[in-house]
């Protein structure tokens, strides 16, 4: 049972949002590493930490870098993108997991946006998507797009992400401002939450910073069987400055 939570904690790392920054109309992406923890209800933390950071390269596209450290799994994934329009155009997009005493998972892919296909390799078997609607996201991808969304006053989001070898459909809303407990004090936040239908009992809620939007600041997931996880943000840098938030 705790090898099975922990697993569910790495699953929740990889749903983390990005940091962004905006200029004018235009929302623009800006370098940064970003630090989180996380914990089950009745308080176990996961040994180990999880860091995204974002890259522009020489080329001018970018690269958004995912990686989880713990004594149950490693996790190494990373897409290639190019930011157009206020819009994720992702190009390649790789992921590995590697288990405790388990086999390595893999999945890669390609977006080929001239003939709207996605072509791929998930452990080893090759997959092929066609007729790809412009929304069409990797795993990290949309969710560099949500928070431009977010910024935009978006209230319902919905994106298609590559899961394996299908595309599935997700749908996010803004619910509305709340004022949270965080390790840097009581702090204002934008709550943002994963619809689903209302047969599902899972559930997942998101509090971005209000006074630094693209931010993060905590996660909560519950199962359909009640048990509950939380993800917090430990530290974070921007141009390579730490992120001072200010308390209540």
């Amino acid at each position: 049972m705790f090898r099975s939570n922990i697993s569910v904690l790495l699953i929740l790392f990889c749903s983390l949002s990005a940091l962004l920054s905006t200029s004018g109309f235009a929302i623009e992406l800006t370098p940064h590493k970003a630090t989180y923890t996380a914990k089950i209800k009745k308080g176990i933390s996961i040994k180990g930490k999880a860091v995204r950071e974002l890259k522009k390269l020489d080329n001018g596209e970018w690269i958004y870098r995912f990686d989880v450290d713990s004594f149950v799994a490693d996790i190494d994934e990373s897409i290639y993108f190019s930011w157009l329009d206020n819009k994720v155009v992702p190009r390649k997009y790789k992921y590995k997991l590697s288990p405790f005493l388990a086999k390595n998972r893999t999945n890669k892919y390609t977006f080929d946006w001239s003939t709207k296909t996605i072509k791929g390799t998930y452990n080893k078997k090759k997959w092929l998507i066609e007729d790809i609607p412009d929304n069409s996201f990797d795993r990290l991808g949309y969710q560099l797009q949500m928070i431009m969304d977010i910024k935009a006053n978006k209230s319902d989001m919905f994106y298609q992400i590559v899961r394996k070898k299908t595309l599935n459909q997700s749908h996010y809303r803004i619910v509305g401002d709340e004022v949270i407990d965080t390790k840097f004090g009581k702090l204002n936040s934008i709550l943002v939450t994963k619809i689903r239908a209302k047969k599902k009992k899972r559930k997942t809620h998101m509090w971005f910073s209000k006074d630094y939007p693209v931010l993060l600041l905590k996660m909560i997931q519950i199962e359909k069987g009640g048990e509950e996880y939380e993800i917090v943000l430990k530290a974070a840098k921007i141009n390579g400055k730490k992120v001072k938030l200010k308390s209540l």
